[in-house]
């Protein structure tokens, strides 16, 4: 099995065959930089020194072939064919966060829209999970396999950890949860991961943009303030295909009358239903509205999540408006690799 040690710390772990090795130091505990694991927001880009690897599906899309040619990779698709020798870093987490594995019980599920599940887990009782605002959490499947998912409530909202879960596939964890799981199912956790939380300490004003259920991880960070007290002026974006999808516009647009600096701005990119009420709010691509109320962005922190199209292009557009690309952080929600392999029809046989 390959060997990866890592520069310039010198840690080592190994791969399974066919396992990403991004995977492989995820399960030796270690916490590479990393988001959307579907090869589209290059978080986990490194340098890779010596050995060689492949990219089973081609070159993913969130390396151009001049960092390839520079000796970059994205590791959460690449394979090692031989030992190799990478320059990253493990992240630390935050120093009130520490990542675990646990057991759970499904408390609740409502379904918010046709295809949104609002899932409320319990853990047990003896157990603390901190995490900041902004995180998410694995679902730990058979034969290694995860499906992650951002922690949609504030740690001060109670004891169940809320997660709003799309469905991806009718036969995966996503279409059993919609067709078959039930209040009780068990289920083992991990987590809190990811660096995607809400920089308390900056003095420039947040701006939230969100697609879809990227929405998650901004609501957790939007409730976190409301719960501290919070009056820094906050501006939401959020971008959905049809009014449904907005599944929690009535409590926003309340929020938006109750506090003060609070400003909400969703955006429809498809056209309304024949039966809906006539839409008379912002339509197109949400990060164009965004661009077109905010040309210059050079006095904000933008955190972003949601679909990869939505976040490659607030990579590509917002610097060009005074961004600096330290003031952006983002999340972006792509399918689980086992669950795209299916989709494009190159999952072994039994791929779930």
């Amino acid at each position: 099995m390959p060997q990866i040690t890592l520069v310039p710390t010198g840690q080592i772990f190994v791969t399974e065959p066919g396992e990403p090795v991004l995977a492989a130091a995820l399960r030796a505990g270690l916490n590479l930089p990393h988001s959307c694991k579907g090869g589209h927001c290059a978080s986990c880009r490194a340098r890779i020194l010596t050995g060689e690897f492949a990219y089973p599906r081609g070159r993913p899309a969130g390396i151009t072939a001049d960092e390839e040619q520079g000796g970059y990779a994205l590791l959460c698709q690449a394979i090692a064919l031989t030992d190799l020798r990478v320059e990253t870093r493990e992240v630390r987490p935050a120093p009130d966060v520490e990542v675990k594995s646990l057991p759970c019980r499904i408390e609740r599920m409502d379904r918010v829209a046709d295809d949104v599940m609002a899932l409320f887990l319990r853990l047990p009782a003896v157990e603390e999970f901190n995490y900041r605002p902004g995180q998410y959490l694995d679902v730990m499947l058979s034969g290694g396999r995860r499906r992650s998912f951002s922690i949609a409530g504030a740690p001060g909202d109670g004891r169940l950890i809320e997660l709003h879960v799309r469905r991806a596939s009718q036969s995966g964890f996503t279409g059993q949860l919609f067709d078959s799981m039930h209040s009780g199912t068990l289920l083992r956790i991990e987590g809190p991961l990811g660096q995607f939380w809400f920089r308390t300490e900056s003095p420039r004003p947040p701006l939230f943009v969100g697609g879809g259920t990227g929405y998650a991880p901004l609501r957790a960070m939007l409730r976190q303030l409301v719960a501290a007290g919070d009056r820094r002026p906050v501006t939401l974006y959020w971008g959905a295909r049809g009014v449904p999808d907005l599944y929690e516009h009535a409590w926003l647009e309340d929020l938006q009358r109750q506090r003060p600096g609070f400003s909400y701005r969703p955006v429809l990119s498809g056209p309304p239903a024949d039966d809906a009420a006539p839409w008379t709010g912002r339509s197109g691509l949400v990060h164009e509205a965004v661009l077109a109320d905010l040309p210059e962005l050079a006095g904000f922190d933008v955190y972003a999540s949601g679909p990869p199209a939505m976040v490659e292009a607030i990579r590509e557009a917002f610097p060009r408006h005074g961004l600096p690309r330290e003031q952006l952080f983002f999340d972006s929600f792509d399918y689980a690799p086992d669950t795209l392999a299916k989709l494009q029809g190159t999952a072994p046989p039994g791929a779930q």
